[in-house]
């Protein structure tokens, strides 16, 4: 209620700010001050014209009358549109400010709580009976947990809410809720690749070793569940095995029905692995190019240890194991003499910088 009465004095405060400043204005501009002075020019400039007897007296005569005419319309115009005094525009934001405020009082309930809680949980609970489709997800969910204590041990109850809860973005509590249904019968539970979406989501997009598991279950009982090759494609593409992604990406297509909302988004997954694939090899290509110009370097000059702990790093990033244990052979064989500096180079070499100019 505070805060709406000092939101009103400050539109008021506002609009009169506004009318003080239009008034001001028009008052130094005074219209019919202008038309005077416009009409005292004209014929001074008149007189002179006279004078020179660019005009004769008769046609003055005639001028002098129509510019008088002029000024004797543009008064009776001024004096009818005449600025209302500052005082009745102060006077009518004051009775507009009262009105408003008083209508509100009337109709606006001020000062009334909001409904509680426990009453909108009613409400939600008599739509769920009559008519459930109205319900929002939220709304369903916090339904549904009322029954927590008289189904504890239903799996199909928890299955339910367990989606639900996915559909109302409580992840977390999805997770928790196929959890509960897998504990109550580990031998039956079927709801493998929700299970698995549901724990993708609480890690924020990235399918952990659990989520991975749960997907790998899925496909085990149904080889044709596209969530979980579509989740398994993602997490492949992740870690560049393009062509696992992309046979994952082709079986989830291949049973996805033409009208399925979410093959946009298996198809435009499909389509980036050219992309990614294309900047994993250019970006090996360069890195191969400066292993070669580092490999160069260390054999004119064997004691760079910076440099042996770039290419042994080079090679991890290449996936090149045989040529990352030739290259960790020979500095072990120059360093032999010196294994505190053997270990500092293993060390760098397992410090990922990120950068792909270091190898130089």
């Amino acid at each position: 209620m505070l805060l709406l009465i000092l939101t009103c004095l400050l539109i008021c405060a506002a609009l009169m700010a506004l009318v003080w400043a239009w008034q001001r204005r028009r008052g130094t501009t005074p219209v019919l001050a202008q038309e005077k002075a416009l009409y005292a020019g004209f014929v001074a400039d008149l007189e002179r014209r006279q004078a020179r007897g660019d005009i004769d007296d008769a046609q003055a005569q005639e001028e002098r009358a129509q510019a008088a005419r002029a000024l004797l319309k543009a008064s009776e115009t001024v004096a009818s549109d005449a600025p209302v005094r500052p005082f009745y525009g102060y006077a009518a934001l004051g009775v507009t400010a009262i009105l408003s405020l008083a209508v509100y009082l009337t109709v606006g309930h001020p000062d009334q709580p909001d409904q509680p809680y426990k009453q909108r949980l009613q409400t939600w609970t008599r739509l769920a009976q009559t008519n459930p489709d109205v319900l929002p997800p939220q709304a369903m969910a916090a339904v549904l947990r009322q029954g927590q204590a008289g189904h504890a041990n239903d799996v199909t109850y928890w299955l339910f809410l367990g989606r639900i809860d996915m559909l109302a973005g409580n992840n977390y509590a999805g997770a928790q809720d196929y959890e509960k249904a897998r504990a109550l019968s580990p031998g039956t539970f079927v709801a493998w690749s929700e299970l698995g979406e549901a724990l993708t989501f609480v890690g924020g997009g990235t399918s952990g070793p659990e989520a991975v598991q749960a997907f790998e279950k899925a496909l085990q009982r149904d080889p044709n569940d596209a969530r979980a090759h579509y989740y398994l494609g993602q997490q492949a593409l992740a870690e560049g095995r393009y062509e696992a992604a992309r046979g994952h990406y082709e079986a989830a297509l291949k049973t996805m029905a033409p009208d399925d909302v979410s093959r946009p988004q298996v198809l435009e997954a499909l389509n980036s692995i050219g992309q990614a694939e294309a900047a994993a090899k250019a970006m090996n290509a360069r890195i191969s190019g400066m292993v070669s110009g580092l490999e160069a370097q260390l054999k004119a000059d064997p004691e760079n240890a910076d440099g042996w702990a770039r290419l042994l790093r080079s090679y991890d990033v290449l996936g090149d194991t045989a040529a990352h244990d030739r290259a960790r052979a020979a500095m072990q064989a120059h360093y032999a003499n010196r294994p505190e500096v053997i270990a500092d180079i293993l060390t760098k070499a397992q410090t990922r910088v990120g950068s792909e100019g270091e190898a130089k």
